[in-house]
């Protein structure tokens, strides 16, 4: 995670940050795209615009940060809702957004983030806290497809409906299921 981003001044404390700059599963908490991703078909039948290539790679890029700072908290705390079924979604809308590239001849960048010491620093010591920091990250990534990346894809209908699912899954399923976890206090916490 760009410390530019989500995360910037946020640690492993209680009401840190997030995953990145923006970021979003199947059933139950946190479930569910709206409009399946699978079915929304990203041809590649019109050149990608030098601002729409950025686009969907800062998106990939924050939904890797996004990935990988969920399945860090599933390192510390195994099987923790609603990060079990959140981080599938990640990867799923990854998953989609390296088709648009893939589509149009655009090497997909490895997620650089799963795994990494840093991201492990960034879970706090309770899932409450890390479901906090996730409320943040989930309101900016929406904020990032709104404000940032839709309109430089406005050309391209196609991936304007991509990113319109990966928002409102973050607006619609990911943040409610964080915000509900977020609240809970009654947690253990991990070993330091």
């Amino acid at each position: 995670m760009a410390t530019t981003k989500r995360t910037a001044g946020r640690g492993p404390g209680c009401g840190g940050g997030g995953h990145g700059r923006g970021h979003r599963h199947r059933g139950g908490e946190g479930g569910g795209e709206g409009a399946c991703l699978s079915t929304l078909a990203v041809r590649g039948e019109r050149p990608l615009s030098a601002e729409a290539r950025a686009a969907v790679l800062v998106a990939l890029d924050d939904e890797h940060r996004a990935e990988a700072y969920y399945a860090a908290v599933l390192e510390r705390f195994p099987g923790a809702l609603p990060f079990a079924r959140i981080v599938e979604a990640e990867r799923r809308h990854a998953a989609a957004l390296a088709a648009i590239l893939t589509a149009h001849g655009v090497p997909v960048p490895a997620n650089a983030h799963l795994g990494s010491e840093g991201m492990r620093a960034m879970v706090p010591a309770s899932i409450s806290c890390a479901a906090e920091v996730a409320v943040g990250a989930e309101i900016e990534n929406v904020a990032l497809y709104e404000d940032e990346l839709l309109p430089k894809v406005a050309d391209h209908p196609e991936i304007a409906a991509v990113f319109t699912v990966l928002m409102e899954a973050s607006r619609d399923r990911h943040l409610p299921a964080f915000r509900r976890w977020g609240t809970r206090r009654d947690e253990p916490r991990a070993s330091a």
